[in-house]
């Protein structure tokens, strides 16, 4: 885990990918604390890196930065670096899927000490009257009158992918116990408010737990 600095993330790429058969744990691991090390931490903008898994055995990328331009450069330098070649030969090349998230929240920190998160991307329903502040209230109210209310809640966001497609993330301590706090939205109004937003087929959730 590398975290440059405090400041305030503004967009968020989050990669998902599955390792390769023949690559043990703690080779992927080693791979991208190298890369971390030696290439993450010296591109402008970051702010924050992590390597994230979850039940399903799949690997997830996360990098937090300040600007969208800078974020997606990172990239670029790939192929030119050996310790980059390092991580991307533990990958699976064929499972791999880049998300890049505008956080719509103006004061958003990452916060400490989390080990775990909620990410969940979801399409707008058509014909309803949608409006991203409207689904900006809903998200407020929500952590102001549930997530705040556990002391397992660490931060909260609603990203924007594109024009048609938002996302959702809830930073927790322990991963029952946050698994636990967003499946209580069934149970609570806004919960159902946010979620009466989404295109029910579209919807793709998951939660992360910190590995590296």
């Amino acid at each position: 885990m590398l975290r440059v600095n405090d400041n305030i993330a503004k967009v968020m790429e989050f990669t998902v990918f599955s390792k390769r058969e023949d690559v043990k744990d703690e080779d992927l691991i080693d791979a991208v604390m190298k890369f971390e090390e030696e290439y993450v931490s010296k591109q402008e903008g970051v702010i924050f890196h992590c390597l994230v898994r979850n039940l399903n055995g799949e690997y997830a990328n996360l990098v937090f930065a300040d600007d969208m331009s800078l974020l997606k450069n990172i990239s670029k330098g790939f192929m030119n670096s050996d310790i980059c070649k390092q991580f991307l030969d533990c990958v699976e090349k064929e499972t791999v899927k880049i998300h890049h998230h505008y956080i719509m929240k103006d004061d958003f920190v990452i916060p400490d000490n989390f080990a775990c998160f909620e990410h969940g991307t979801f399409i707008v329903k058509k014909g309803i009257g949608f409006t991203e502040d409207k689904m900006l209230t809903i998200a407020a109210t929500l952590e102001k009158e549930y997530l705040n209310r556990f002391d397992n809640s660490l931060g909260h966001f609603m990203g924007k992918l594109d024009d048609e497609t938002y996302s959702e993330l809830v930073f927790g301590k322990a991963f029952g116990k946050t698994r636990e706090i967003c499946y209580g939205y069934f149970g609570i109004d806004a919960g159902m408010k946010l979620m009466d937003l989404y295109e029910p087929e579209s919807t793709e959730l998951n939660f992360w737990y910190l590995i590296a």
